[in-house]
């Protein structure tokens, strides 16, 4: 009886133990996170109906290969540290380039498991490739020490990949009495000279240089725009639309000095076009060299008439009807 007694206790600390260790262990592992990206737009405390993300992509390198991936989407309820905003990743020690997307449902990624390989680029409909979203990075170069403190980044997604074209017009009436603005309704809009891929491996902080590629000089981006009222007030102009891309191309020696050519088409409400289309190619009037688009920038094409402008706004985060002023004339 005595031994049975010993017997039953012994079973009884033994499970105990048992369950114990099995509660060590799984805290074990979920401690060995060392590497926290927090995003605030991801947070249920912090996100509104203007602060938000809607899908979110995480791509960890080491200098030269794959580590590791991470896909989440709105309400982000992976798990309760993705509700609050936080994504955790044990990763190897060492320096990381790490890659941070929002706004991607119309691009493609590919070759993700090999650094040098790894890229996005846009959908494709036919013969022409499609607009892309204001599509959001954020490229963090974290450090992992170890043994140390768990490293923790922050991804605020306040800066687009893409760039903006926009273009302002009024007296296109000169050209033709068909283009009339009370006339135009939509634009269709040929563009060449225009980046398609992104190797991810080409992607810096610096966002003056140009950091796309093509896949030949035959690569043609389709895009339609409607368009809206006085884009730019005080200035006179009738209306105006805007479209994002990709930045410009790093292109080939042979074909290094091709600028992008816009090949525009004014519709009238029914689809029809009212005049031939306008050809723009995106160059400095002064020295004739190409314009380059860069990472996160807004270029604006003032259309008077048959006279042309091109600007760069300062700030690149607003592209708006209210804008009128914080421009560089080329």
């Amino acid at each position: 009886m005595t031994n049975k007694k010993h017997i039953g206790k012994y079973l009884i600390a033994l499970f105990t133990c048992m369950c114990f260790a099995s509660s060590c262990t799984y805290d074990y592992f979920e401690d060995e996170t060392n590497y926290i990206i927090y995003v605030p737009k991801v947070d249920a405390n912090k996100r509104t109906d203007t602060y938000k993300i809607d899908d979110l992509k995480i791509l960890i390198y080491t200098t030269s290969s794959f580590e590791r991936e991470r896909n989440s989407f709105s309400p982000f309820e992976d798990n309760a540290r993705s509700r609050v905003g936080d994504f955790n990743f044990k990763i190897f020690p060492g320096k990381h380039n790490v890659y941070c997307f929002s706004n991607i449902s119309q691009v493609n990624f590919s070759d993700t498991e090999s650094y040098e390989g790894a890229k996005f680029d846009l959908n494709k409909e036919g013969d022409y490739y499609r607009e892309p979203q204001a599509i959001l990075l954020d490229k963090l170069e974290p450090d992992i020490i170890f043994p140390g403190p768990v490293k923790r980044d922050t991804s605020l997604f306040e800066h687009k990949y893409v760039g903006q074209i926009c273009v302002a017009c009024k007296q296109l009436e000169k050209i033709d009495n068909s283009l009339v603005a009370s006339n135009i309704k939509s634009v269709d809009i040929v563009a060449s000279g225009v980046g398609v891929k992104q190797p991810l491996s080409q992607i810096t902080y610096n966002q003056n240089e140009a950091i796309s590629s093509r896949n030949s000089a035959q690569d043609r981006m389709f895009l339609t725009s409607t368009v809206y009222n006085d884009p730019l007030p005080g200035r006179g102009f009738e209306f105006g639309f805007a479209n994002y891309y990709f930045p410009s191309p790093i292109l080939p020696e042979s074909e290094k000095n091709e600028p992008i050519r816009l090949e525009l088409t004014f519709k009238d409400g029914s689809n029809q076009m009212l005049y031939k289309p306008m050809i723009i190619d995106l160059v400095d009037k002064t020295t004739s060299e190409k314009i380059i688009l860069h990472m996160n920038q807004i270029l604006v094409i003032e259309l008077d008439g048959s006279e042309v402008n091109i600007f760069e706004l300062t700030d690149p985060l607003d592209w708006n009807p209210n804008i009128d002023q914080g421009e560089t004339e080329f």
